[in-house]
């Protein structure tokens, strides 16, 4: 009997059976397709930048963009090293010496990451403003005359360092306490039979070996930083984000905008190149035989550590809590006028709950989606064609939620008025804020699936669909629940991009939470943070229990 010979395509074949004996066409189709449409926000701004007129150029580079390059870089700077520093002595303390509770601090020193930084920073400023909390307990109990009593300033750069230092540190912390974690024992002891000292293996062994994953950690907190709106805003810390916004806001023409975003995207691609090195970096590192790692004893030092870890759980995760949690109370029990006010003209706190986890749901689910295409490519074929795929696809990292927003809003008022102001806008925005995170971490899960897998899969008949459904996505799975939740918590938390993008009535807890706080109406600000704090610390509870699928995710952006 004569082997069946395959036809080639022609027209007469139908198109589902052509796509189905050859799947990488729309694979490849779809993830160019992925990868046009996330570089049209960024095109499109540094067109409108380009365009604008010269005398707009000459004013903003004479009177606004040195102070605001100097503020945004300082910033920059100041809260990667003292997140680094948080980072890494954290993980340092819980995964190499014998203090207690190691699982425990594990789960409180990540739990950071559900608090946003303008959240954070309404709480500082409730507690430590003139005439605030701890202000008017001076007065009361202790005797202090109005204004006397010496408060630490937090309305300038160090006090924006701290408080969102204090946010981000879990980003430098995760994969460092990863790496401490697998670090081979034979290394060390090697060290120490050369006649090293613990301090001196600590510093010439142990630290370099977790460097690369710091600094992958520290470049994602730089990102951050020169992304970071609200925080700047509650601050009065004026960087480049604050200043776009006051533009979009104050102007009817948004050239100025588009300019101040143009050079914003300039200082943060090479950072973002930089990550992607490290992230390739990472991959390409080999791992020797592992031995179990031997536990630094801290002895007479103990009391000490426990009080610095529990220094760093209090002023990150505690203090925003109580806070919170007071100022709720209080709204409840001792409403004021202003109070009874506010919930006269709110529909409750449910609404914007609902609002946000629909939003976030949607937009993380829409990313995942759209970035399985190119993640495919990228851990299947890698190549140049893959790279630059993966570069457009993550150009939006590049674009702080502010930019985003401010790119759609001029998109979709020029080229398609009928839809701007609607909630399918609002949605593609934050997955195109949510793109570039999410093509990372599905990529880092695919790559986990092992290639003879798949080719065992394909001998026994099965075409690439079904190779596919059956075994590359359940052994992805963990790996790609655990981008959905980072997605879902980033989506959840999103402001600047919800702010330019919300159609009128459509307010979310973080719209809420801005709006009181902007107003000054601190308890009823307070519940709105507090149930989205909830919400996102109950999701990185469920996604924490799969550690390897978290700290992978974490780890490549």
């Amino acid at each position: 009997m004569k082997p069946a010979i395959s036809l080639p395509y022609n027209r007469r074949m139908p198109r589902t059976a052509f796509l189905q004996r050859h799947p990488s066409a729309l694979l490849n189709g779809m993830a160019l397709l992925v990868g046009v449409l996330a570089i049209i926000p960024l095109v499109y701004i540094l067109l409108r930048a380009l365009e604008a007129d010269a005398a707009i150029w000459e004013r903003l580079w004479s009177r606004q963009i040195p102070s605001l390059m100097i503020n945004t870089l300082a910033l920059t700077a100041t809260t990667v090293l003292l997140s680094a520093l948080f980072g890494i002595g954290a993980a340092w303390l819980v995964e190499r010496t014998d203090l207690p509770g190691t699982r425990a601090w594990r789960v409180l020193l990540a739990l950071p990451l559900a608090i946003p930084a303008y959240v954070a920073a309404i709480c500082w400023l409730i507690l430590f403003r003139r005439g605030g909390v701890v202000d008017q307990a001076a007065m009361e109990w202790l005797g202090f005359a109005r204004g006397t009593f010496p408060l630490p300033q937090i309305t300038n750069l160090w006090g924006a360092t701290i408080i969102i230092s204090l946010c981000v540190f879990p980003y430098v912390f995760l994969p460092v306490g990863a790496v401490f974690r697998s670090l081979d024992r034979s290394l060390e002891e090697a060290a120490r039979m050369a006649g090293h000292s613990a301090w001196t293996t600590l510093w010439r062994v142990v630290l370099p070996l977790a460097m690369p994953a710091a600094a992958g950690g520290a470049l994602l907190v730089a990102l951050y930083v020169l992304s970071d709106f609200g925080t700047v805003a509650m601050l009065r810390y004026r960087t480049f984000t604050l200043a776009i916004f006051q533009q979009f806001a104050g102007q009817v023409d948004r050239s100025a905008a588009a300019i101040l975003s143009f050079v914003l995207i300039g200082m943060a691609v090479p950072i973002l190149y930089a990550a992607a090195w490290m992230a390739r970096r990472e991959r390409q590192m080999t791992r020797p035989r592992w031995q179990p790692r031997r536990l630094v004893r801290l002895g007479r030092w103990r009391p000490l550590a426990l009080l610095a870890i529990g220094a760093l759980t209090f002023f990150a995760l505690g203090l925003p809590l109580l806070t919170l949690g007071g100022l709720t109370l209080q709204g409840w029990l001792f409403p004021t006028e202003v109070d009874r006010i506010w919930r006269v003209n709110n529909e409750g706190i449910l609404r914007y709950g609902v609002n946000s986890v629909g939003l976030a749901v949607a937009a993380a689910t829409g990313a995942t989606f759209l970035a399985m295409f190119p993640a495919l490519v990228a851990a299947r074929r890698p190549g140049r064609w893959s790279s630059l795929l993966l570069a457009a696809c993550q150009s939006p990292f590049a674009l702080p939620g502010i930019i985003i927003g401010l790119s759609f809003v001029l998109l979709f008022n020029r080229w398609a008025p009928m839809l701007y102001g609607t909630v399918a806008v609002l949605v593609i925005g934050v997955v195109f804020r949510l793109l570039p995170q999410a093509v990372t971490a599905n990529e880092s899960a695919l790559r986990a699936v092992s290639p003879p897998l798949e080719q065992a899969a394909r001998t026994l008949g099965n075409n690439g669909f079904r190779t596919f459904q059956r075994v590359t996505l359940p052994v992805a799975a963990p790996g790609l629940l655990a981008s959905w939740v980072l997605a879902f918590v980033t989506a959840m938390k999103e402001l600047p991009t919800v702010i330019l993008l919300r159609p009128p009535g459509f307010d979310t807890l973080p719209v809420r939470i801005w709006v009181a706080a902007s107003e000054s109406v601190h308890t009823q600000a307070a519940p709105a943070a507090f149930v989205l704090i909830a919400i996102t610390i109950v999701t990185l509870l469920i996604i924490m229990r799969q550690q390897a699928g978290m700290e992978r995710v974490l780890a490549h952006g």
